[in-house]
């Protein structure tokens, strides 16, 4: 990464994400085509731990398979018993390796590869035993809340089911995402009770025990709130596909592309396009899609895995899977075309 320190990544996946009202694992519900998982899996590959771990739990074997192209090991939490849990789940794993450990759930798709190398070398430079990331929003409902007393020291976190009323109220708020230094983590792992509403082992119980240690805890806040939107409900789930979406397509109309109804297009992150392209409204382009110069997508067209060439013609409502279009070409309206 981004230090010459022993770093290591623990991506919790083990939740099934009651609020989702789903049968499916949480990090397997998709966001801008793409399972969230796969999107912490792909901003973490671009930072290069020295080693990644998994914390598996609901619906481990459909997770795996999923995971399985990434240089990733799986660990199991066969009961799911909070975010603490979890961690020492890992226990075995993180302690052969020490240094440094940043613990980061699997279903903040929009954080970035920018905010966790920012994190990660403030961390180094700094030397606490924990760094942990906040922000501030607007509607704080469904996240843990940042304690401060006196003069902003902080003071710990609490989950919003054991707040007070007063706390609820607080706007600043816990990521979810942590550097922890292997040689205190599970120390203070240890020592975390199960007094509260859920009867869990909370993960960020272990901000005050640091603190009554009198050991250097330091926030990082410098994280766009809106990286750091949590998956936690169907609607949610449509505000992370609409910003990515919006992010997508802005940058794809600055490199020349022409959107004609960007608000009905939907784009994958890694698909290609090149200059003078129009695509209209209605639009879906999945997959590992290359797009040429100065071709005509039209409306209600579906591509997925496609390789288009240049002054290519794709005619409505087209749905295209797995194909190679050569220059000049034109597909008429309705095609339907997959190649196994």
């Amino acid at each position: 990464m981004a230090t010459n320190i022993q770093t290591t990544a623990l991506i919790l996946a083990a939740g099934l994400g009651t609020r989702m009202k789903s049968s499916k694992a949480k990090v397997l519900h998709e966001v801008l085509f793409k399972p969230m998982i796969i999107h912490v899996l792909d901003t973490l590959k671009t930072l290069n731990p020295d080693h990644t771990y998994v914390v598996l739990g609901h619906q481990r074997e459909k997770v795996a398979e999923l995971i399985s192209p990434y240089q990733v090991d799986s660990v199991i939490q066969k009961e799911q018993l909070g975010t603490g849990h979890a961690v020492l789940c890992a226990e075995k794993e993180l302690s052969s390796t020490g240094g440094t450990v940043l613990i980061i759930s699997g279903d903040v798709p929009l954080i970035k590869a920018g905010s966790l190398r920012a994190m990660l070398t403030s961390h180094a430079v700094s030397r606490p035993v924990l760094t942990i990331m906040t922000t501030t929003l607007d509607d704080p409902t469904n996240y843990g809340r940042i304690l401060r007393g006196k003069n902003e020291k902080l003071l710990g976190i609490v989950e919003e089911k054991d707040a007070t009323e007063a706390q609820r109220k607080i706007h600043e708020i816990n990521a979810g995402i942590y550097c922890a230094e292997i040689s205190f983590l599970f120390n203070a792992l240890k020592k975390v009770g199960r007094d509260n509403k859920q009867g869990e082992i909370y993960l960020t119980d272990i901000v005050k025990i640091a603190i009554d240690m009198e050991l250097r805890v330091d926030i990082f806040s410098r994280a766009g709130g809106d990286e750091l939107l949590g998956i936690n409900s169907r609607s949610e789930l449509a505000a992370a596909t609409k910003y990515l979406q919006h992010h997508k397509n802005s940058q794809l109309m600055a490199d020349g592309v022409s959107l004609i109804d960007p608000e009905t297009i939907f784009i994958r992150q890694e698909v290609r396009i090149d200059t003078d392209t129009i695509i209209y409204a209605n639009v879906q382009i999945s997959g590992n899609t290359i797009i040429g110069k100065n071709c005509t997508i039209g409306p209600d067209v579906v591509l997925h895995d496609c390789r288009i060439g240049d002054n290519v013609s794709i005619g409505p409502f087209s749905n295209l899977s797995s194909c190679a279009i050569q220059d000049n070409e034109r597909v008429a309206p309705h095609s339907g075309l997959k190649k196994d």
